[in-house]
């Protein structure tokens, strides 16, 4: 993925946008297709490199604070095992949490769907 970022930018954002958004909803690729165009190339690998390499298992036994993980059910990005793993090593209360989408990026496609896990979490009415 870093050197197609190098190597091709414009062709990474179409494939990406593509891989990480529901193909369902062409509308929600365009908008994330146009929102990575609209970086700074320059910024890109930098920042692909260090949310792609970075490691924070170790953090999350120092977490001691009642969490919730919110995952989507078929995220191609962070599969549901993460969050399993995310919950049993925490060292507060944790709960995993599922929005009813696909791909990475329920915001985009799945909006009312993660507003009720929200909800329910936050614990209000809609």
């Amino acid at each position: 993925m870093m050197s197609s970022i190098e190597s091709d930018y414009g062709n990474w954002t179409s494939s990406f946008a593509k891989l990480l958004v529901d193909n369902n909803d062409p509308l929600a690729i365009e908008h994330y297709f146009k929102c990575l165009k609209s970086m700074n190339p320059e910024f890109v690998l930098p920042l692909a490199k260090a949310i792609f390499r970075s490691d924070e298992r170790e953090t999350l036994e120092k977490v001691t604070t009642p969490c919730t993980i919110v995952q989507v059910k078929n995220d191609v990005g962070v599969p549901n095992s993460v969050a399993y793993y995310m919950q049993k090593k925490i060292k507060g209360e944790t709960t995993v949490e599922f929005v009813n989408a696909d791909r990475h990026y329920p915001q985009l496609t799945a909006p009312l769907e993660l507003i009720h896990v929200l909800s329910r979490v936050l614990g209000f009415e809609i």
